[in-house]
């Protein structure tokens, strides 16, 4: 860490210019406040989450913040659940952004981080790059958790396979069509390789990425940004014609299914699976295992449908704070989240997971980090979504979103298994997801 530290200092001085609407009122002369956060990070994300912030520890006294680690994300919640029953809850929670809304509403106990930091005077983080964060704002633009884990889809590559093959290794495939080219070349020239092609988090890329990546929809009223109402619209002629292509690279075997969740990284980080499509923040996680040098592009796009990308539409989690603490608490949590968003521990975080980074200021420290080397090309990729997200890119929020998504793999599974019709499946995923949406929202312990 304090590398990283050094090569980025000339740059933090620079970049603070930007950072300064973050500034923190001056710090009154206490006893030093304890605040408690609860988390389902593991592995990269969990080690560098600790660091930063045990260098926030050592760097001021005024706050300690003590990481407690609760299991994977739905674990995190029905805890969290459990705890505010019993008043005895953490000061802030990690909640992916699927579950974030449905502990709000099964709770009643989180508080907006916009009026946290309003307690401070430290301004809401409109400086954030709206990519980052928009997808944890409300309708009026109010920051309702800090935006900690941040994914955009991103499609890596094995450089070194690709080179075994004879292709170019930083090849870039414009198109779905130019990447099937790719995958064939791989598989027909690459000697050993039995997977040219997986997948990790297959709705969230083939479904959703694919809708707002070509400009489509996923679902009505901004995808349910604009509040209660919407309805599903994942069965139309762009998706039908992108899963029918998928299904084809099955029977091919260009594609090999691996699961619903990351087990297309393992297989990829081991070597078996020369190209796969994954979240930016798992990148960390996959360098950590790889031996080969890896290479990143964004998601390919249909021409016929749009001459250029329009946006992705990123998942993640965000620090949420609880409701019923003292004003002391609250502070606390502002200096704490002002510190993560500083340029340096900014970039930091990012340059070790793959997350994208949350302001102008990390992005521009991350230009120059270690992570332009050990995956090249994925800094560039992250600043494609830099600019101000369209309507249909700001996020997904829908009740019941888990069960809908599970729902949606599930769906893809039986194309993947022949026992249903890209349009067969994307129906029925649409008329049960609908079905989901209707339904109150089931409470989560």
């Amino acid at each position: 860490m304090h590398s990283f530290h050094s090569k980025l200092a000339g740059l933090a001085c620079i970049a603070l210019a930007v950072f300064a609407p973050v500034a923190l009122g001056a710090a009154p002369a206490s006893a030093t406040t304890e605040i408690e956060v609860w988390h389902s990070l593991s592995g990269v994300a969990q080690q560098t989450f600790e660091e930063l912030t045990n260098q926030f520890n050592s760097e001021q006294n005024q706050v300690h913040v003590t990481l407690v680690y609760k299991g994977d994300a739905r674990t995190a919640v029905e805890a969290g659940l459990a705890a505010l029953k019993a008043h005895n809850g953490p000061d802030l929670i990690e909640l992916k952004d699927s579950l974030g809304a449905r502990f709000a509403a099964s709770s009643g106990g989180l508080r907006p981080i916009s009026e946290v930091l309003a307690l401070d005077k430290t301004p809401d983080f409109n400086f954030t790059l709206p990519g980052s964060a928009s997808f944890l704002r409300d309708s009026k633009g109010k920051l309702l958790a800090f935006p900690l884990v941040v994914s955009m889809p991103v499609l890596l590559y094995n450089r070194d396979a690709f080179i075994k093959a004879g292709l170019e290794p930083d090849v870039r495939a414009r198109t779905w069509k130019d990447l099937q080219q790719l995958l064939v070349a791989v598989q027909d020239e690459g000697r050993g390789t039995s997977c040219a092609y997986t997948t990790s988090y297959q709705n969230w890329i083939h479904i959703e990425n694919v809708a707002a990546w070509d400009g489509a929809s996923f679902a009505s009223r901004d995808n349910g940004m604009e509040g209660p109402g919407a309805s599903l619209s994942f069965n139309d002629l762009l998706h039908v014609r992108h899963i029918a292509l998928l299904e084809s690279w099955v029977k091919a075997e260009l594609f090999k299914f691996s699961g619903h969740g990351t087990e297309g990284d393992a297989r990829f980080a081991a070597g078996e699976c020369t190209t796969l499509t994954t979240a930016s923040a798992d990148v960390g996680d996959i360098l950590a295992k790889a031996n080969f040098k890896v290479g990143a592009a964004p998601l390919p796009i249909y021409e016929e449908v749009t001459p250029q990308p329009v946006a992705s539409l990123v998942q993640g989690s965000g620090l949420w704070a609880v409701q019923g603490k003292k004003p002391p608490q609250y502070l606390a949590m502002a200096r704490f989240l002002a510190y993560l968003a500083k340029p340096v521990p900014a970039a930091e975080w990012s340059e070790r997971t793959g997350s994208m980074p949350i302001n102008t200021s990390a992005m521009l420290a991350l230009e120059h980090s270690n992570l332009t080397d050990r995956v090249k090309g994925l800094v560039q990729v992250m600043g494609l979504e830099t600019g101000r997200p369209l309507a249909g890119a700001r996020g997904v929020r829908l009740a019941n979103l888990d069960e809908i998504e599970a729902d949606n793999d599930s769906e893809l599974e039986q194309v993947w298994n022949g026992h249903k019709a890209a349009k067969e499946a994307l129906d029925d995923a649409v008329r049960e997801g609908n079905v989901l949406l209707k339904r109150p929202e089931a409470a989560l312990h």
